[in-house]
């Protein structure tokens, strides 16, 4: 019997992906994978755009998001699977995710032009398109302008943690996190742990009522992947996978690259299932 494999994380520029959602099914269903997640940042847009190409060409696409949290100094990331997107409350905190990251792209174009660096914000909204506007935007912007020489430059001098033009986002505490993750029915995923400066935050949160971890990531190689999938087991977790594709902006389209099994989107729906 011939394995089905899925990628249950990929973005698209719906948040700070490059490729449309349309063209993020159509690499999924030519790397013949079986499942999709599109889990864009603070945004469910690309998947409601993504429905009809899936249906079109005979692939499962799952409902999926993901959220920043702040907790102990450090941030991570959340992955809620099989969500009721439609909910009015979720639906009102999503669309305030996304007026708060276009303030914050506001901010940082006045930090960048008092540091000397004539952005345009009509430059970085062109750019993000429909999408939430974020960091990766103005990078491009700025490379397009060619006030840097490379994307990475873009963020070493000007827009990461500790550039002088870097302005915080607005994060949720992970009980929050969670709670709203429940309260649309769906599953809480601790996203990309391998990236993580703090592995205690995933004994935390399972205080909280996690529901899974990520094991299968781009980032993680094969010692990192059996640790999470152990690690999991061992708390009584579920754990799933995937890319965590942005298109070319690391440097290859990773959709398909994480050979992830079938058999985690089955634990998803397990998971939904008793709990709801």
């Amino acid at each position: 019997m011939q394995k089905k494999w899925i990628d249950l994380h990929i973005h698209t520029n719906a948040s700070d992906g490059l490729l449309s959602p349309e063209e993020v099914v159509k690499i999924a269903k030519e790397c013949r994978l079986s499942a999709m997640s599109i889990t864009d940042h603070d945004a469910i847009g690309g998947f409601v755009e993504a429905k009809e190409k899936a249906l079109e060409l005979g692939i499962e696409l799952v409902s999926g998001v993901e959220l920043s949290v702040a907790y102990k100094g450090d941030d991570f990331h959340l992955l809620a699977y099989l969500i009721d997107y439609e909910n009015p409350e979720f639906q009102k905190k999503i669309n305030s995710f996304r007026d708060e990251r276009f303030v914050r792209g506001e901010k940082m174009v006045e930090k960048l032009n008092e540091l000397g660096i004539d952005l345009r914000l009509d430059t970085v909204k062109a750019i993000a398109g429909d999408g939430s506007v974020g960091r990766p935007h103005l990078a491009d912007a700025l490379l397009k302008e060619e006030f840097v020489h490379t994307y990475d430059e873009a963020f070493a001098r000007y827009l990461g943690y500790h550039a002088p033009a870097y302005v915080a986002k607005t994060y949720l505490a992970p009980q929050e996190a969670i709670d709203l993750i429940h309260l649309v029915r769906g599953v809480a995923v601790f996203a990309h742990p391998g990236t993580s400066r703090s592995q205690q935050a995933i004994y935390d949160f399972v205080e909280m009522g996690l529901d899974g971890i990520e094991a299968y990531h781009s980032q993680h190689d094969r010692n990192a992947t059996t640790h999470y999938i152990n690690l999991a087991k061992k708390l009584g977790l579920i754990y799933t996978g995937g890319s965590d594709c942005h298109g070319r902006r690391k440097g290859k389209i990773l959709i398909g690259t994480v050979k992830v099994p079938y058999r985690c989107l089955e634990m998803l729906k397990k998971v939904k299932e008793e709990n709801y």
